[in-house]
């Protein structure tokens, strides 16, 4: 992905902060393993490196409830579906850096699979980019939204690929999570994995995250190599 592919992308942002003159937040959305931090973190460094602009990427998994507290709400089946997250803590977050505040956000361990004792300080930003499955939830936060989008079937496989990655690791360093499935038979583990795209991450798309998508700003919708296929701009109304 060259910074030619993206600039559709980021003409948009950087009309915004013309127009703004202040911090501009950029909501950006997908399913899961559609490509959203990768996306993100490669979109800041080129907008930075672009404009020189202060810009950082914060991802909402660091406003998921703990895993006890979904436990204890009976939620743990639904993690990562709207009322899995701290809405007032997010809502609260967006408007401190929408006002040009210094914040800081709650980490969130893909290794353990769970929130961590610790903390990511944002200092005052030009640009905020936010992403996560449902932070469109928030669109009317967001000066500029962002949905990433792949054929199902090319998302399923990249969370498979994904979650397979994540397994091999526990082979290596210990995840509480992964460790019960290091032993399990390929075939066990792939049912397993399929099984959690079809509970969990689907009805999720379907139901929570697909809604949004007409509300985004740009719509990037990928190939199955994770080129661009095609990038489309809302027309303002």
């Amino acid at each position: 992905m060259s910074p030619a592919d993206l600039d559709p992308i980021l003409s948009l942002i950087i009309a915004a902060q013309a127009i703004k003159g202040s911090t501009v937040v950029v909501g950006l959305t997908g399913g899961v393993a559609v490509g959203k931090s990768t996306f993100s973190n490669s979109l800041a460094t080129l907008l930075s490196e672009d404009t020189g602009l202060d810009v950082a990427a914060i991802t909402s998994d660091g406003f998921l409830y703990p895993n006890a507290v979904l436990a204890d709400q009976g939620l743990t089946d639904r993690k990562g579906f709207p009322e899995s997250y701290d809405v007032a803590a997010i809502a609260a977050f967006l408007a401190e850096v929408r006002a040009g505040k210094p914040s800081s956000v709650p980490v969130y361990d893909h290794h353990i699979y769970d929130i961590i004792d610790d903390h990511i300080e944002v200092a005052a930003l030009d640009v905020l980019i936010f992403e996560g499955v449902n932070a469109l939830q928030f669109h009317d936060e967001f000066d500029v939204s962002i949905y990433l989008d792949a054929d199902e079937p090319i998302m399923r496989e990249w969370f498979i690929q994904r979650t397979i990655k994540f397994r091999d690791a526990a082979r290596i360093e210990y995840s509480p999570f992964f460790d019960p499935w290091i032993n399990v038979p390929d075939e066990l583990f792939l049912e397993m994995a399929n099984g959690a795209w079809d509970l969990v991450n689907l009805p999720n798309l379907v139901d929570n995250i697909e809604p949004n998508r007409p509300l985004a700003h740009a719509v990037i919708e990928w190939e199955a190599d994770h080129t661009i296929r095609s990038i489309t701009i809302r027309e303002s109304s």
